[in-house]
């Protein structure tokens, strides 16, 4: 996904759409790039073992709870979103952390936001509201590292 975010920019693909905010072409865009932190928040498990993404959207009593998966597409969420707050949130809050502070990725400008907006929902300190910005590689081959870490450890505690 990544080298299609790439090839999409070029000016012999869509390069000259892109740039003008062809809403087509930036949703494609938005899409490619948000495939990473979207697989890892999507892999996450509730200590039952069942995927947090699926509970979100299936949450008849706190159907907001899915708001949170459109972060990385480049959609703020909603005010007044009342979403469960549980270690499903918590967890996929984390994952979307890692790469919030890349500035190539849509989490940059919808993170803080949603995560402050979460602070005063769930709890003061539920979630990670702050993230330093970086537009380098490294910062999100550190992120990876950490999602993985972070993946492990909740597996370890299951």
């Amino acid at each position: 996904m990544a080298s299609l975010a790439h090839e999409i920019q070029l000016e012999e693909n869509c390069g000259a759409d892109l740039e003008m905010r062809n809403p087509m072409v930036t949703q494609a865009y938005n899409g490619f790039i948000a495939y990473q932190p979207l697989f890892h928040a999507g892999c996450l498990t509730d200590p039952d073992g069942n995927y947090c993404f699926a509970n979100a959207v299936t949450n008849s009593s706190a159907p907001s709870s899915s708001y949170v998966y459109y972060l990385p597409l480049g959609v703020q969420l909603p005010g007044g979103t009342s979403p469960t707050c549980d270690q499903c949130l918590k967890n996929t809050m984390a994952v979307f952390a890692t790469y919030a502070g890349n500035s190539s990725q849509s989490l940059s400008s919808t993170y803080t936001p949603a995560a402050e907006q979460l602070d005063m929902t769930c709890g003061p300190t539920f979630v990670q509201a702050t993230v330093q910005m970086s537009s380098s590689a490294s910062t999100m081959a550190s992120g990876l590292g950490l999602v993985t870490f972070i993946v492990m450890l909740i597996q370890f505690l299951l």
